[in-house]
């Protein structure tokens, strides 16, 4: 028997989520309080062995027209194999969720893709989402590696364009100042209208970058080229023992300087002098995609950094309400027209 409650304590939740093998930014306190301020609530609801913090999850809510939902991003953290924990955890969840008028429990755990993992959520009741909402297909780079080895195991072309870059005066700095999230805005807005995707908006990525800056745990990555023209920006995540590339844009003014490369290799060395264990690329495409899946080209790029593919269990729904079904409708018409 465990003891399942909320947690009052924010600090402690995330002093335990930095000690998994996998820290996710989303698993902390800090993105509930950016969730706060889009609208919605939080709470962490931890599991004990006696007084010991053993398991647990960040719960957001979510409301929407289609249905209201729990979502636990990259969580709930658990030991899987432990039938008892998982069984208990849940149980405790959807009473919340029945008190809180929630239609449906979402989950998106930091799990690889396994058949055990399936039926282990498959038993307390879990189907699978019409839809991803947290990338499924991770890129991930092991720093426990030398600078030399490091850069010994990217493709070829990476590391000759890094030192290109490096060679002809290529600048790239750090920042947490408005001024260089307004760069970032501009470039997205071009790259929206350059490839008709939609961007997250201004209030969106400001409001998440405030809540991490706190604690310096994000930076904003700026290039620019000789002639001092902006090239390429990023926001990177540092929590926990990963680093994680959030957002980015790219102007690619000069096909023969692609900054962004040096901005790669820039946060691999700043992780490294932070101590982090991992790099995570966030998204690629899955291994059977074709060269025509919308990630292929990015995935490309990260992929030629080294490293290895995570492939994450699907996102789960537990159906509390009728209401379910609808959302299960709305979002299965969204994936056919999205294609992914």
């Amino acid at each position: 028997m465990y003891s399942i409650k909320k947690l009052t304590t924010k600090d402690d939740w995330d002093t335990f989520v930095k000690k998994q093998t996998y820290s996710p930014f989303v698993q902390s306190y800090k993105y509930g309080e950016f969730y706060r301020e889009l609208g919605e609530a939080y709470w962490i609801v931890g599991v004990y062995d006696g007084d010991t913090l053993v398991g647990g999850s960040l719960v957001l809510t979510v409301h929407a027209k289609r249905g209201n939902f729990f979502y636990l991003p990259y969580g709930p953290i658990l030991d899987y194999t432990d039938k008892t924990m998982v069984s208990e955890f849940f149980s405790f969840l959807s009473d919340g969720a029945k008190k809180e008028h929630m239609d449906f429990i979402r989950v998106s755990p930091f799990l690889s893709d396994t058949e055990e993992g399936r039926v282990v959520l498959e038993e307390q009741g879990f189907r699978p989402a019409p839809m991803h909402v947290l990338a499924e297909n991770s890129w991930l780079l092991d720093l426990s590696q030398t600078e030399e080895q490091l850069m010994a195991h990217m493709k070829k072309n990476h590391r000759n364009l890094i030192r290109r870059c490096e060679r002809e005066g290529v600048v790239v700095e750090t920042s947490v100042k408005p001024a260089a999230l307004g760069i970032l805005h501009a470039m997205l807005d071009e790259t929206e209208k350059r490839h008709n995707f939609t961007r997250f908006s201004r209030s969106y990525i400001d409001s998440e970058f405030s809540q991490f800056a706190k604690e310096g745990e994000i930076l904003v990555y700026l290039s620019t080229l000789p002639s001092g023209e902006p090239d390429a920006a990023a926001i990177i995540m540092f929590y926990g023992n990963m680093a994680v590339y959030r957002h980015s844009a790219s102007r690619n003014l000069d096909k023969k300087l692609p900054t962004s490369y040096l901005i790669q290799w820039r946060v691999i060395q700043e992780a490294k002098r932070r101590g982090m264990r991992w790099y995570n690329f966030w998204g690629v495409e899955p291994k059977d995609a074709g060269p025509s899946h919308p990630f292929a080209g990015i995935g490309h790029f990260k992929r030629g950094f080294g490293g290895f593919q995570e492939d994450l269990l699907h996102c789960q729904d537990l159906p509390i309400t009728k209401k379910y079904w609808l959302n299960w409708i709305v979002e299965t018409i969204r994936k056919k027209k999205r294609g992914f």
